[in-house]
């Protein structure tokens, strides 16, 4: 965290976009944990989300089995991550879809002081009323899709009630970034996309991946910092095309 124009910046991780062939070569293979959330093709709202890990040997190993996942209520599209840009749909703000990719996780928020018991010291901010998430473009002075924290003694601007976070809400008790157009962001690529609580089995979003509550838990503390964790989320096919690629877990039977 750094101060900018009396603001506090949080900026963690780095994503890329335009990868030259050597660097796409090695894509996840600095990972040892991914997440791995599949969709049945581009058009499903509902998937699935499962945890592995590298062993001493570097073979991929699941830690348990999968569970049920929500998207966007648009289905998915190529979002900007670590993978250079794919054929087909693509993430645009307002979309209501899930971006694809491959991409890094970000910190972790939530109305807490810290994190669940258990945790890893992954990268956390308790969110308080003097935190916003800038999705406006026009906020040129600002990252766009980046979150900033007004200090004490700033007076609240007049763009702050659109922009600033929500408290108080179950859904939004953690949030863990998924660093789509996070890094270098692109106001129309769209912005906001995490891990958070399901607001109902079969309630859709509009672009973030969201479980119930004790699976997003089992999840940050699974989180390990040291294990440069991935996300890979895609359709079944797109998946079965990459897995190698991309030094993915193979797919499972």
């Amino acid at each position: 965290m750094f101060r900018l124009r009396a603001l506090f910046f949080i900026t963690w991780g780095v994503a890329c976009w335009g990868l030259s062939p050597a660097a796409e070569s090695k894509l996840g293979l600095d990972a040892r944990q991914m997440v791995v959330c599949l969709a049945a093709d581009t058009k499903s709202s509902e998937g699935t989300l499962q945890l592995f890990h590298r062993d001493a040997a570097g073979q991929w190993q699941a830690d348990g089995k999968p569970w049920p996942v929500l998207f966007g209520r648009g289905g998915l599209a190529w979002g900007r991550g670590l993978n250079p840009p794919q054929p087909g749909p693509q993430k645009m703000g307002g979309d209501r879809r899930n971006p694809m990719g491959l991409f890094k996780i970000g910190f972790a928020m939530g109305y807490a002081p810290k994190l669940p018991d258990g945790a890893k010291n992954w990268p956390y901010h308790q969110v308080t009323d003097r935190d916003a998430w800038i999705d406006d473009p026009a906020l040129s002075q600002y990252t766009y899709n980046h979150l900033i924290t007004l200090p004490p003694d700033e007076p609240l601007p007049g763009w702050w009630e659109k922009e600033h976070m929500h408290l108080g809400d179950s859904a939004y008790q953690w949030l863990v970034l998924i660093e789509h157009n996070y890094d270098n962001p692109v106001p129309e690529a769209g912005n906001e996309i995490f891990f958070h609580v399901r607001r109902g089995e079969h309630y859709r979003t509009a672009g973030c991946t969201t479980m119930k509550l004790e699976d997003l838990e089992h999840l940050i503390t699974w989180l390990d910092p040291a294990a440069n964790p991935m996300l890979a989320e895609l359709t079944q096919a797109d998946y079965a095309r990459l897995w190698k690629a991309w030094h993915l877990p193979p797919p499972q039977g």
